[in-house]
């Protein structure tokens, strides 16, 4: 028993003990739990559910099926419409805060491989954001990416969509970069990506998806298998950079009842191959038009989601 180990006086041999006497408790539960699982199995009954944070999520009124008519209908006339019908590909100008860092123009470096055909100008410590934007206008630009950094790490992104807005401002965690990946692969430059946007449930949900899925081309170059995910989860939009990869392998299977009785034959099996980078994105907030901190109007910011607002929730969540 667990009031026994205090008895003994040499702590690393105390909590050793109190290691094996967890193990063998959380052995138990699990037979327990299997058991139960047999049983229900063999009665025809469903398995419960388990309950995680997500599935207890409180229902929101912003709530909208994939299929909703008035949704639709919105999508089809808000900044993205035209860009997201035409086949145009998208033209990014990238750049950072003033005097950036090695960790911040490496990662920049990188994001030119999940962005093909952007444009990354170094920022000069006299320009101002209101000059960058001018510039990419007149450049023809759809959109400006600001990469931001704190004590020589990059913590956010500044998302600018020309010309008419909508501006999206984040913040970034967990960056690792393709050098830091185990077994990671090289990314085509010029290439287009196929992308995949999950779990986007909300209007505000699916506006975020326009504004990410209008970074990417329309049509993409699946012949060399790239794929780029943001997965939303509790509001953290992880991303993650892939290829896909066919391989094919020998195996023996048997032909009949006879143990000698065995052929080789290829078989073709698909893997994931993981490029780089990866991080995770949060929504700071939301502004309509171009990036105006002191005028502009704030479509949604994420003070009502903080742990230290009034009637904050854990399971409620925007996206």
């Amino acid at each position: 028993a667990l009031h026994d180990v205090n008895v003994v006086r040499n702590k690393a041999k105390r909590s050793e003990i109190v290691k094996k006497i967890k193990k063998k408790k959380n052995a138990a539960k699990k037979v327990e739990k299997e058991k139960r699982q047999k049983l229900l199995k063999e009665q025809g009954l469903p398995l419960p559910k388990p309950q995680t944070i997500d599935s207890l999520r409180t229902g929101d009124v912003t709530f909208v099926e994939e299929e909703d008519p008035e949704i639709i209908e919105d999508e089809c006339n808000d900044e993205f419409a035209e860009f997201l019908a035409g086949e145009d590909p998208p033209n990014i100008l990238m750049t950072t805060c003033p005097k950036p860092s090695k960790a911040t123009h490496d990662f920049v470096k990188e994001l030119e491989c999940v962005f093909p055909f952007s444009v990354y100008k170094k920022r000069k410590e006299t320009t101002l954001v209101s000059q960058v934007i001018d510039y990419a206008n007149e450049q023809g630009h759809t959109a400006v990416l600001i990469v931001n950094e704190d004590v020589k790490q990059v913590d956010a992104l500044t998302l600018i969509h020309l010309p008419h807005g909508p501006t999206l401002s984040f913040k970034l965690t967990s960056l690792r970069l393709s050098r830091q990946i185990f077994g990671h692969g090289k990314a085509l430059k010029e290439s287009f990506p196929e992308i995949v946007l999950n779990n986007f449930r909300t209007r505000l949900g699916r506006r975020i998806k326009r504004s990410l899925q209008a970074l990417f081309h329309t049509k993409p170059m699946c012949h060399n298998r790239q794929v780029a995910t943001f997965h939303n989860q509790r509001d953290f939009l992880f991303f993650r950079h892939h290829r896909y990869v066919f391989e094919k392998r020998k195996e023996t299977v048997k032909t009949g009842e006879a143990d000698d009785a065995t052929k080789s034959q290829t078989k073709i099996q698909t893997r994931l191959q993981e490029l780089g980078p990866r991080f995770t994105l949060k929504l700071l907030s939301l502004q309509k038009g171009i990036l105006n901190w002191k005028h502009g109007e704030f479509e949604w910011c994420n003070t009502q989601y903080n742990q230290s607002s009034t009637g904050y929730n854990r399971r409620t969540y925007a996206l």
